[in-house]
């Protein structure tokens, strides 16, 4: 007999609500990742070891949708701390991200770069 999930449980990252057989524990931690943001987080991961690009987390927009809308121009992702965990960011959604986490990088070369 198949029986539905009748228990959900709320992703801390993208706060959808999903089947339990869906959510991670964070070892050490309280919160619950599922495993699309446990996913990315891991590309995100291999991008920054040298691995071939995702794509953007939050808009979903993959390397080559990116890469297309900007012929002959370079494309930019940007790895941030986003929620406790790293998440991939296009140059369109990493801007209201900037913005609402000066404090992170006020200090920095890049913060300095975009005069924060």
């Amino acid at each position: 007999m198949n029986v539905p999930d009748l228990i959900s449980v709320r992703c801390h990252y993208c706060s959808r609500w999903l089947a339990a057989s869906r959510i991670h524990r964070i070892a050490g931690h309280a919160q619950a990742i599922c495993d699309d943001c446990f996913d990315w987080h891991n590309r995100a991961l291999e991008f920054l070891a040298g691995g071939p690009p995702a794509g953007c987390q939050h808009c979903m927009a993959t390397w080559e949708i990116l890469r297309d809308r900007a012929p002959g121009a370079a494309v930019r992702l940007y790895v941030v701390p986003r929620d406790g965990i790293y998440q991939m960011l296009c140059s369109n959604c990493v801007q209201p991200y900037i913005q609402k986490r000066k404090d992170l990088y006020k200090d920095t070369a890049f913060g300095a770069s975009l005069r924060l």
